[in-house]
């Protein structure tokens, strides 16, 4: 038994799934991150060029600063410089709060006070990392450089 309307079901189906696609894909790669700062207690929340975030590949960026390592924690976020909704990342839940060197925590970048906290067990030059790639969640991780 042949179904009308079948093999035109199939084609509208895959054309439409391929235009979502499409359209995603577009809604990502539309979202600016560019003009993004690592702001935070070293910086006194300003957007100051030193801290300004550069696209190490697509959709990831990174800065990186020298960090004191005296037992006291640096509180720290990824904002614009006029810390507009949407691009003022934090993290995402209480248990992504505390970052530790290689390890990544998510960030809600629609935040308010949600500020991450980094106390470096060493005193050296350190990268700050927002990941936007995927779906999920940005990624924000922490590496040291040299010490």
């Amino acid at each position: 038994m042949k179904k009308k309307g079948f093999v035109p079901l199939v084609i509208l189906a895959t054309l439409l799934s391929s235009c979502a696609t499409n359209v995603i894909d577009n809604f990502i790669k539309e979202q600016s991150h560019d003009g993004l700062y690592l702001r935070g207690v070293f910086s006194w929340w300003e957007a100051d060029e030193k801290y300004k975030l550069v696209e190490l590949s697509d959709q990831v960026f990174a800065t990186t600063i020298e960090l004191i390592a005296d037992g006291q924690p640096y509180d720290f976020k990824f904002a614009d410089s006029s810390w507009t909704p949407g691009m003022n990342c934090g993290y995402a839940h209480k248990s992504d709060k505390i970052i530790v060197v290689g390890v990544s925590v998510r960030s809600n970048c629609e935040s308010t006070d949600e500020n991450f906290r980094f106390t470096p067990n060493e005193t050296g030059t350190f990268q700050f990392m927002i990941d936007f790639s995927g779906f999920d969640a940005p990624k924000v991780s922490i590496i040291l450089i040299k010490n």
